[in-house]
Formats: C-alpha cells, structure tokens, sequence
C-alpha cells in the first residue's frame, strides 16, 4: 500500500528504527491498518480533528507548566492524536521486564533504608547512598509496608536502532504523568473514534482501578481518608494532580492543608480536622518536611515524619525512594538481579559508567565524544553534557572536574532513539519518541500500566525533555485477545447517583477563595475611588484640595508618595505623581495593579473551583490597567472605566454562576467584609466637620459607593451629610451602604459550619449599635455658621457616630482574622467586641 501521500521519510539522526515503516511505502504489518485508515480520513479531516482536540484542551483547561515560559501557567497541553502502537506479544516482553525491575528496586529500597546487606556484602557501593543527598538518614530503620515503598514506578523506555526496547531512567520518588496519559487516551478516542474502537486496545481504567484499591487496602482500615499531596498550582504538572484527585476520588491537598498533631496527620477543612491514612505524595521527598528534612520548604508538612515512624499515616511513594532514582545505579542493577531475585535482567538499562568507580571513570575520559554526562545525585548542579559538542578547552575542564570529585558524576551512551509519526503540517512527519510507563505495587504482585505517556522530540532533534517544548501522544497496546472494557467514568446510558453534597473543602481552598473576594472588592473599590479622584485633580482649585485627600485617606494606603510634613507643601503636581504611582507601580503594594495581579494570582491557586469564563475575566482584570510610558492622568480614566467593567462582570458571574456551597460562601464573605471596611472609612471622613471646599467629598463619595442617583431621587441635587449618611451607613435597601454590608455579614456567617457563638455576637452587636444611632437628632454646622467664624463649628451628636466608625474600624480586621484562625489555620481566636458599652 502506498501512504506516501501522508507519510513522509523520518528525520535520521543516525543509525534509527522507524516505528511506523520498513521504509518510507511500506508500514510495519502492526501499524498498515492505521496508516489506511488516517489515508481515509484524509489532510483536511485530520487537520480538523486536530484542530477540535487543541480546542478541547484549552476549553478544559489542560496545562503543563513550563518554568520560565511567557505563558506560564496557561501553557495549553500538547498532545499529537497519532498513537504509538505496540503488539501484544511486544507488550508481554516490556511488561515482564518491567515488573521484573520494580520488584528489584523496591527490594534495594527496603534494604538500604533496613538491614542494609547489600552494603555489607559489597554488592552496592556506600558512596551511592550515603554521598546521595537523596538518602534520608531520618528514615533509616524506619518500617513501612512492601507496598508502600513503591507504590508506583515510573519506567522511561526507548527502543535501540535494532528494535531492542531498553531503560533510559527510573522515576522512584514521585513518578508524573500518568494522570496525562490517561487525558490523551480520552482525547485520542474521542477524536478517532473509529479507529480506536476496532483496534482492539488494551483499556487503561483497571490500572486506576487497581491504584485506588491498592491504596485502601494500604490504609488497613474501611473507608480511609486519602490525600493526594501537590506543591500546588506552579508545579509544572498541577493539572495533573488535580485531574488524577477527581478521577480517583481522593482529596487533592497542598501542604498547608495537613497538620500534625499527637503524631497523627489531619487534614484541616472549614468543617474542622479529620484525620489522614494514606498520603500519595507528588511533592519531592526533602520538601514534604521542613521540620525534619529542608527547613526552608513550604511544600511540606511540619512532623509528617514523627507520624511516619509513629506508623500512624502510610505515604506512597514511601518517603526517601528518590534516593535509587540516581542514575549512577543502572550499572550495578544485573548484578543486583542475580543476587536478589536470582535472574538475569530482562529489560537493559542504556550503557552507564558511574565515575566514582575508577575503570569507569578512565574509560570515559577516554571516550567522551560518545557519552553524555550527568549528574549522579540531585545535590550536583550541571546541565547535561553532550561530550562529542565540545572544544579542546571545554573538554579539559570537564575532564578536571570528572577527576577531582568522580563518584559525583555519570556517563551514559548517547543513544540515537527510534522515530514513530506525528502530524504537523497537514502532513504525517517524524519524530524521535520515549515511552513512560508504569508499575503498581498491588500489594498482591505487579501491575504494569498498558501503554503509557510517549513523549516527542522537537522538530529538529532527539530532547524529549517536556520543558524544553516536547509534546506528547498516547501508547496503543493492541491486544490479542479481548480487552477488559470497565471504566472509572460512568457510561452515558448508565444511570448517576445523584447528589447535592458538597465534597470536603480543604481549608487552603476556603482561604484562597475568602481573599479572592477580599481581592477584586478591594480592586473594585480602589478603582472607583481612583476614578473619582482623576478627573478632580485638574478641576479643582486650592480650596478644593481637602475633599481630595479625604477621598485618598479611603485608600487607607501605606505607601503614599505625598508630603508627610507641613515643610514640604501639598501641590496637585504632588498629587498627580501620586495618583499616577498608584495607577502604575506594580511593585507598589497598595497599587491598583499590585491588587489585580493578587486577583490573578488567588484565582490561579483555585481555577479548578472557577468557571472558565471567570478566569478569562481574571486574566482579562489583570492586564487592563497597562498603558505606554509617558501616558499622562487623564489617559487612565477610560481604563479605569473599562476594570470596572470587567470588576462588575466578575461580581454577575459570582452571583450566577458559583455553586452555593462553602467556597462561594467564603468568597462572598470577603468580599462584604471588604466592602465594610472601605465603607467604614468612608464614612468616617464625614464625622468630622467638613470645610467649604471639602463638601465637595460628599459628592465623590456617593459616585464611589455608586449610589448617586439613589440620593438624587430622595433629595434631588442638596448636599447634606447627614442625608448621605443616611443613604450609606443606615439604608439597609441600599446593596452599597454599610447596613447591608454588616448584616449580609452576619447571614453568611451564621451559614458556615462549626461558627462561634462569641463572633457572631460580637457582629450582632455591631449591627445593634449602628441601629441604635439617630440620625435624624444630629446637626451639623451650615456653610454660613463656616464662614462667619472662619473655621468649622463642633457638630451636636457626632462625637457618638465618630466613635463607633472608630470602633469598627477596630473590630472588622479582628473578625476577619478569627475566621482565618477558626477556619484556615485552626488555631486559637480571641474574644473581640466593638467596645460600646
């Protein structure tokens, strides 16, 4: 059959084995009817299957991080929907030979953590574990279960140019991709539909099936709590932590939402702590325990290993398996072999030379042009060397290097990788691939993932490396015989449990969305105060300057940039260089900008709480407010219009959109309190008597609490402050006075589990003392009595209102803070009051 028409001769990088093809007309006898039928679909079917495939993954959010990269965090997933095929009798050879090498390294791993025979016999040298930083001297002695020591390997595979398969590296710590192995077979089936339902593909759910009862049954107790441990929403693979969580149905938690007490583990959620079985950890083994292990980790938890080796929380990957993640272990692993399991290894490792052995280490200097050279442990900073790309100088310095510290170092063969197809360019290219697969530790033997993640090569060369810009494709194992069709996903004619219970929230997620509320109303209100505050500066005149420093007083900010003293004078030159510092200095952190990127940065660490159309509008906020240099004021004001804009879109969709459950309560919550609190300071600026030319400020205050045409309608254009008052602090009606504020407060609160008594009185008390103030008995001086005395006269009955505003400007921060506490940290609260009698 010719397929020439899709299929175009592979890349050479040397000597190479072609996956797909004997040569470029003729396709192995495995992948014919594969290449037949994509001929079938055609360029322009194909290129649009591709094209629905990208949009799904940007649409469900599927992410890699790249570290460094412009896009960070929204890196869309790259996946290629043309399959890597491998045949049954194939797939029996690396499965054998996989779960061969999972046996002997969880056999190395009980020993050099245990009796450490291996040592004692000389068949492991002492350097490679105890000049490994890798090796958890806590650890040592400690006694966990076979099945947790590796619960799950991860196996990098590449296939010689003979066709040989054999073993580039082992992932022993905290092994990554299977949750985006799964996510491509689900998008790879959904797009070729066709093809994959009759080719007889080996199914993937009952290896995640496994997992899941693996994990129970290592708990020892019926119905545990299992966490699945993340460094969270900057690692480069959250999406898949987050992904795998949902799938297995475990609880997806960072480090700041476990703690430990009486050597136990509890997972601290709004409805208190609950203690924690079983740990699947993706977090590094010296990051899980600043306590123990590396003091300056915020990925951990303080005395997970006190519970460890109390034996009260059961971690999978047990904690230290990183420590034969070493490379520097491939050339001892046959020997290994016969004297642990008595066989021969079945599956090679690529060629390596540990230069802490001193034949190896002549035996590289000496043949460095065909070797690449790494590190041995994760303590040694380097790149990787390529020894045929350097110069005479480069090649003597690390010749240098390699011979003053020679056990820090190995070499490995430069292997030439076999290619398999991709498409690119309307067309079936080349490119060179690596396949991970995995092994579970079922506590009853091996299970071996069947198939895998395959990882492709850039465009012009063989670096698999994800970071690098490598993209990936799903592993068929074709089957000989009939495949098991079970699904963790429920089938679409299956009937659903329904349920309306919300799942466990962990605290960290309660924390972020409660600020992410604080954030955009803190965002909205700086932003109409700014609003308000731009257009002034070159309207008003000298007399008019009060009404604008009491609009910026509201700003309650830290960082102003205006004259502190009375020897520098207030100018509008001053204010204007003010104004502009906090529109566009994002390393000022009572800045609009500095607030939006929190927004961004809150949202991000819960984007899989939020729609999608609310990170849109996230990322939206948090370029909005960016003008060239040299912009002048004025410039701004239409921007600020259009955050606004963006700020109240955000605030339909919370309303909406957002599940009325504790994260839409904790946000709502923030976002009350912060209104309160600019509110409170608001209206306390008109406690005081105000001068002719400040009374001005009453008329920016009502634009900036957006209720100006709510005092219009009662009082038409008379400006009163008490009037004001009245439609801001006392109008319970109005969704921008501080009545509704405090007693939306109070709703949402009493609505919370495990709420204290003492905090909601004391908010109860809040409520009762603004109730108890009359407004309608207080006096304020007239503009007439101003003029003739030239100075303002005392107000009758403000003293009270004054002192109150003072009050809960007090008590609202101590509230907020005990429900962090109560909440968040679970540590102690303190009483709080308003301080009335």
């Amino acid at each position: 059959m010719n397929h020439g028409d899709l299929y175009q001769s592979p890349l050479r990088y040397g000597g190479t084995f072609d996956e797909a093809a004997v040569d470029s007309a003729t396709p192995r006898p495995h992948w014919a009817r594969l290449m037949e039928q994509l001929r079938e679909l055609g360029p322009d079917e194909l290129a649009e299957r591709f094209a629905r495939a990208e949009r799904r993954i940007r649409e469900n959010g599927i992410t890699y991080n790249m570290y460094g990269d412009p896009e960070g965090a929204n890196r869309p997933w790259k996946i290629d929907l043309v399959p890597l095929l491998i045949q049954a009798a194939e797939w029996r050879t690396i499965e054998a030979g996989v779960k061969q090498r999972a046996e002997l390294l969880n056999r190395l791993l009980e020993d050099v953590y245990g009796p450490q025979t291996l040592l004692r016999d000389g068949h492991f040298p002492a350097a490679l574990l105890f000049g490994n930083s890798a090796f958890l001297r806590p650890l040592a002695g400690v006694s966990v279960p076979k099945q947790s020591y590796l619960h799950m390997l991860a196996v990098d595979l590449a296939r010689s140019p003979d066709g040989s398969w054999w073993v580039l590296a082992n992932r022993t710590q905290a092994p990554s991709g299977s949750g985006y192995a799964l996510e491509n077979r689900l998008i790879v089936a959904d797009m070729l539909p066709e093809i994959f339902r009759t080719s007889n593909v080996q199914r993937l759910a009952p290896f995640f099936r496994a997992q899941r009862e693996a994990l129970t049954r290592l708990a020892g107790k019926p119905n545990p709590r299992i966490v699945l441990l993340t460094p969270g929403p900057h690692n480069e693979t959250y999406f898949e932590h987050s992904y795998l969580a949902k799938y297995l149905d475990f609880t997806l938690v960072e480090g700041a939402d476990l703690t430990v007490r009486d050597h136990c583990v509890y997972l601290k959620t709004v409805g208190g702590l609950e203690q924690v079985d079983v740990i699947l950890r993706r977090v590094d083994d010296d990051f899980c325990d600043p306590l123990e292990l590396r003091g300056d980790s915020l990925l951990g938890v303080s005395g997970l290993v006190e519970a460890v080796v109390a034996g009260n929380v059961k971690v999978a990957n047990a904690l230290g398996s990183g420590v034969i993640e070493s490379p520097a272990i491939l050339p001892f692993l046959p020997g290994l072999a016969k004297h642990l399991l008595g066989e021969e290894l079945k599956l090679p490792s690529v060629a390596t030379w540990w230069c802490g052995q001193e034949s190896a280490l002549e035996w590289v200097v000496n043949h460095l042009d065909s070797v690449v050279v790494k590190a041995a442990f994760p303590s040694v900073q380097m790149d990787v060397v390529f020894g045929s790309e350097l110069n005479a100088e480069q090649r003597e310095k690390l010749v240098a290097r390699l011979r003053a510290r020679p056990y820090e170092y190995v070499a490995q063969e430069q292997v030439s990788l076999s290619t398999a197809p991709v498409w690119e360019h309307d067309a079936l290219t080349s490119r060179s691939v690596v396949l991970r697969t995995y092994a579970l530790n079922a506590g009853d033997g091996w299970q071996v993932f069947p198939g895998g993640l395959v990882r492709v090569a850039d465009a012009h060369g063989t670096s698999v490396v994800m970071q690098r810009g490598g993209h990936s494709k799903d592993a068929w194992v074709l089957s000989d015989a009939p495949v098991d069709a079970f699904s963790l996903l429920p089938r679409p004619n299956e009937p659903l449990e329904l349920r309306r219970v919300s799942r466990v929230v962990p605290s960290s997620v309660a924390d972020n969305t409660f600020w992410l509320g604080r954030y955009v109303e803190r965002a909205e209100n700086q932003a109409r105060i700014l609003r308000s505050m731009v257009p002034r500066v070159h309207q008003a005149d000298e007399t008019q300057l009060g009404s604008l420093l009491c609009l910026h007083r509201c700003l309650g900010t830290r960082y102003s940039k205006l004259p502190k003293t009375r020897r520098k004078p207030l100018t509008f030159a001053l204010f204007e260089k003010e104004l502009l510092s906090l529109l566009t200095d994002r390393k000022r952190p009572d800045s609009l900008p500095a607030t939006l990127a929190e927004v961004a940065r809150i949202g991000g660490n819960v984007r899989e709480r939020l729609s999608a159309d609310m990170m849109l509008l996230i990322g939206q906020l948090r370029s909005s407010m960016h003008l060239e240099r040299g912009a002048k004021l004025t410039d701004y004001a239409p921007m600020l219009t259009k955050c606004l804009e963006l700020l109240s879109s955000f605030s339909g969709l919370e309303r909406e959109n957002l599940i009325r459950g504790s994260g839409w309560l904790f946000m709502s919550l923030g976002r009350r309190l912060e209104r309160a609190m600019y509110l409170t300071k608001e209206l306390r600026q008109i406690t005081k008597p105000l001068a002719i030319g400040d009374w001005s400020y009453l008329e920016a205050l009502l634009q900036v609490a957006d209720s100006s045409m709510t005092y219009r309608a009662r009082y038409y254009t008379t400006l009163q402050p008490l009037a004001v008052m009245d439609v801001l602090m006392a109008d319970g009606t109005n969704p921008r006075s501080l009545d509704f504020q405090l007693e939306h407060l109070l709703d949402l609160y009493r609505k919370l589990p495990r709420h204290l008594d003492a905090d909601l009185q004391a908010m109860e008390n809040a409520i009762a003392s603004m109730r108890e103030l009359d407004l309608q008995t207080m006096t304020f001086p007239d503009q007439a009595d101003t003029r003739k005395s030239r100075k303002p006269v005392p107000a009758s009955g403000f003293a009270q209102l004054e002192q109150f505003f003072a009050d809960l400007e007090n008590l609202l921060p101590s509230w907020s803070n005990n429900v962090s506490s109560h909440y968040f940290s679970h540590a102690r609260t303190l009483p709080i009051t308003m301080g009335l009698d």
